[in-house]
């Protein structure tokens, strides 16, 4: 199904779990479909392949993060990059799947947990009912799905916790949801994101593919300077310049 060398394969309560190897550059995790939750290049494991996942990390062109919260672990892509290239950065990050987090440690070389890394195996629904008030984040990335039986991914919908979500976040604080397509009103939390972020949300399309969205409790920049853009994208490899113009009010 892949072309490739599947190196390892197991299954859980929620379906397969495959780490498939391409012509020994390309790294990939699957959910018992093609699609590519993340991947990682075998030579640069902390580089962002991803286009998505360089937009989840958009506006850490206009704020550097002291505290960043990552729901949904996947190969831990985001959350290495973080660690290696922000740091200063706390984060804490939760996966559902205990399957998961290890193939992320043994295969994708994420960071043993320490002072800076948390990671906590548990639902980000009861984690945030535990931690909602002891918690604060000037960053939270939402990137949770789950694979049907049939080999379909869906978005796990968030709803009821976009409140809770607002509340964790500092006065200039953004979060940023993975939304798969390109129409931003089939999201599920849509109208709640509206109403409680009102003029601060925005949008950036991923070539149809995804659309990731971003909901700020303080004012997102209209302009930055080409030239700060790119020291930013030297600093921290992200083509912010190229995602910072697609960056769109919704």
């Amino acid at each position: 199904m892949y072309g490739a060398e599947i190196i390892y394969q197991t299954k859980d309560r929620y379906g397969k779990i495959e780490v498939v190897d391409h012509q020994q550059k390309i790294r990939s995790l699957h959910f018992g479909n093609k699609t590519l939750q993340s991947a990682m290049l075998l030579n640069n494991p902390f580089l962002l392949i991803h286009q998505y996942t360089q937009a989840m990390l958009l506006p850490t062109c206009w704020l550097k993060p002291k505290n960043v919260l990552v729901l949904g672990l996947g190969s831990g892509s985001i959350v290495k990059h973080l660690y290696n290239y922000f740091s200063d950065a706390v984060i804490d990050a939760v996966e559902l799947r205990k399957e998961v987090i290890d193939i992320a440690s043994k295969y994708f070389l994420m960071p043993d947990s320490d002072k800076r890394l948390t990671i906590y195996n548990d639902s980000a629904f009861d984690w945030l009912d535990i931690h909602s008030s002891d918690k604060s984040y000037d960053l939270i990335v939402v990137d949770m799905f789950l694979t049907t039986k049939q080999g379909k991914d869906v978005t796990i919908d968030v709803s009821k916790y976009i409140n809770i979500l607002h509340d964790m976040l500092d006065s200039n604080g953004v979060v940023a949801f993975n939304h798969l397509g390109d129409n931003i009103y089939s999201y599920p939390p849509y109208h709640n994101l509206s109403d409680i972020f009102s003029q601060n949300l925005f949008m950036v399309d991923i070539e149809s593919t995804n659309s990731i969205i971003y909901a700020s409790r303080g004012n997102v920049p209209i302009q930055i300077a080409n030239d700060s853009l790119r020291d930013y994208e030297m600093e921290y490899v992200i083509p912010y310049t190229h995602l910072f113009h697609k960056l769109n009010r919704v």
